[in-house]
């Protein structure tokens, strides 16, 4: 018997000790391609087995970094966990249609908008178009509009300033309509010299773009455009652009959600032949006439999904003020969003997170501080939670979607890291799961901060380091 034992006790040594050299190993593999960046870039890593939790690197772990994107794990988590799964956002259309006569009508219609981040103007077309099947031709009373699920805050507290003509920081408010975003198309003329053509929607815009750019041969490399912010609503479009270019999309976002819904509805009501002359009023609703449309946003698991894949920052924030107004049963906002995310948080995961950090829902505050361990135990959590597979597949994965569709393209490393990208000005982070050759799945946070050269250099590296625990944990 004590023979017998003796030889279990040497063969688990041995396995032991097979694992430990396999550990050391890795250790030493990743400390060296960390050895070529110096101590000016703070890089803080964390890599965990998720079936025995055992720890196989740490770097900085407990070390606060700024997350960017990384942020948007903790905003689609807590949204799981927290709202219905059948959770739609609502843009609907109240009337009595007792009171149309005659294809007139003289009472008040009323629009209430829910902060839905997916609103497009052909949804906004159909609930005018409403109007018109019901037997509408002519509007004498007043248009109210309810845009007050949210505050007027639109940008995060330490969101940065130069950010805030641009898309990925469009404001979030309870009226969304194309992301309160105008997308235009540039594109060359045929021949040099010709102004170059710039292509809006056939819908109004709030914004007015002034196009100055001129078509060059295409044995031009030096062309390049420039847009300038002349005020608050008009873009110049500078600079040339050669004859063998692509199509350029410019992007630009609104700065008055409520200047822009009344552009649309106009130009929308004249569309659908509805005469209407009167000012549009915008205050909260409280009684109300019969619903008469409802337009509603993708299922929940979809807008995690297309949040978490494309890194879409307007259904990130949307979420968290949606999150904030349901925890506090007033106007969402990032101040009872942040509250009611950490709450989620810490009853869900017992995961505590101090109220100086998440900030916002989409990482675009440069207050957002987290730590890869705090990461790691939240990418954990959802691992062993009922939502695993709707968070896991929401991921980007590489080589294949999302955000990580062009990297890990090689056959060892595609499709086998599901993990959510970020990226800042000094700020690079990589946190997910990564599937091994020997079948292990490993759940890793990579935070990079403080460099000031592309962050190329580092995303290079974040890949470097999960195929490097593809073919080796």
């Amino acid at each position: 018997m004590k023979k017998k034992l003796l030889v279990f006790l040497l063969l688990a040594l041995a396995i032991y000790s097979s694992i430990q050299v396999v550990e050391n190993t890795l250790s030493r593999k990743i400390n060296r391609l960390l050895s070529n960046f110096g101590d000016t870039v703070s890089i803080g890593i964390l890599i965990k087995d998720q079936k025995t939790g055992k720890i196989l690197y740490s770097k900085n772990a407990n070390h606060y970094f700024m997350p960017a994107s990384n942020e948007k794990l903790f905003t689609a988590a807590s949204a799981l966990t927290s709202l219905d799964e059948n959770f739609t956002y609502q843009t609907q259309l109240f009337l009595d249609s007792k009171k149309i006569k005659n294809g007139i009508f003289n009472d008040t219609v009323y629009l209430r908008f829910s902060g839905d981040p997916t609103l497009t103007v052909l949804q906004l077309n159909h609930l005018v178009n409403a109007l018109s099947q019901a037997g509408i031709h002519k509007m004498s009373g007043r248009i109210v509009i309810d845009d007050n699920a949210f505050d007027t805050m639109s940008m995060s507290p330490g969101s940065t300033w130069d950010d805030k003509d641009y898309c990925w920081s469009a404001p979030i408010n309870s009226i969304n309509i194309e992301h309160n975003c105008v997308k235009a198309t540039l594109t060359p003329a045929e021949k040099p010299d010709l102004p170059a053509i710039l292509a809006l929607p056939d819908y109004p815009q709030s914004l007015q773009f002034v196009n100055n750019v001129t078509t060059r041969a295409s044995t031009n490399s030096n062309c390049t455009v420039q847009i300038n912010h002349d005020n608050n609503a008009n873009y110049s479009i500078n600079g040339c652009i050669n004859t063998a270019a692509k199509p350029k999309e410019i992007e630009m976002a609104i700065d008055n959600p409520r200047e822009a819904i009344q552009l649309f509805l106009t130009y929308l009501l004249n569309k659908n032949k509805i005469i209407y002359t009167h000012l549009i009023e915008f205050k909260k609703l409280d009684s109300l006439p019969p619903l008469l449309i409802s337009e509603n946003s993708p299922p929940l698991y979809s807008l995690v999904t297309t949040m978490l894949k494309e890194s879409d920052n307007t259904i990130a924030n949307s979420l968290f003020k949606t999150m904030g107004s349901l925890y506090s049963k007033e106007p969402g906002s990032f101040k009872n969003g942040s509250e009611a995310v950490r709450n989620i948080i810490s009853q869900s995961m017992q995961l505590t997170i101090p109220d100086t950090t998440l900030i916002d829902g989409s990482g675009g505050s440069r207050y957002d501080f987290l730590t890869p361990e705090q990461i790691v135990t939240l990418l954990y959590k959802m691992y062993l939670s009922k939502y695993a597979s709707v968070f896991i597949q929401a991921l980007p994965i590489s080589g294949i979607d999302g955000t990580l569709k062009n990297r890990m393209v090689e056959s060892n490393t595609v499709g086998k890291v599901h993990a959510k990208t970020g990226t800042a000005t000094a700020v690079s982070t990589l946190s997910g799961y990564i599937h091994t050759r020997k079948k292990r799945t490993l759940i890793f946070s990579i935070m990079i901060n403080g460099f000031v050269d592309s962050p190329k250099r580092y995303q290079e590296l974040e890949d470097k380091l999960c195929a490097l625990l593809i073919e080796n944990a």
